[in-house]
């Protein structure tokens, strides 16, 4: 019980302070940082599949307003990429190229992308790794602090 509590204060704070983040770091041709679709991974991981829908769709639609994205954009590829990583064989792997095809979604469904969809899928890649390294290193920590899965 209080671990459930737990994650979903952490869930809380991974929502706010990651679209902080996404909304206030500077962008490369039109790609910024993606902590929300990556802490979207890394739940799936670790969490019960129930919670991690439930933390993809949030993730999703917090993207989506704060990019002003149409509705379900964000919210359609954050599940979509929960469900591979949660039943991949290689978690990392997904979390590695899930930045670069949200880049592809994005230039599939939203016309009128700054950067042009090269630019924005090469810079992806980089920017990508970088975030999914921070992010999960923080993300373990604050498991780590909130005794998660410590019953």
């Amino acid at each position: 019980m209080k671990s459930d509590f737990v994650q979903f204060v952490i869930a809380l704070l991974v929502l706010a302070f990651g679209g902080a983040v996404e909304e206030l770091a500077p962008k490369v041709l039109g790609v910024g940082v993606p902590v929300l679709l990556i802490a979207s991974v890394f739940f799936a991981t670790r969490r019960t599949p129930f919670v991690a829908l439930l933390f993809a769709l949030a993730a999703g639609a917090v993207e989506d307003s704060l990019s002003g994205l149409p509705g379900l954009t964000s919210v359609s590829f954050f599940v979509l990429a929960a469900v591979a990583a949660r039943f991949s064989r290689l978690p990392s792997v997904c979390m590695a190229v899930v930045y670069p095809l949200f880049q592809l979604w994005l230039w599939l469904w939203v016309s009128g992308l700054s950067g042009g969809i090269f630019g924005r899928v090469l810079v992806s890649f980089p920017v990508g790794l970088m975030t999914a390294f921070a992010t999960s290193v923080v993300l373990v920590w604050l498991d780590r602090k909130g005794a998660v899965g410590e019953d």
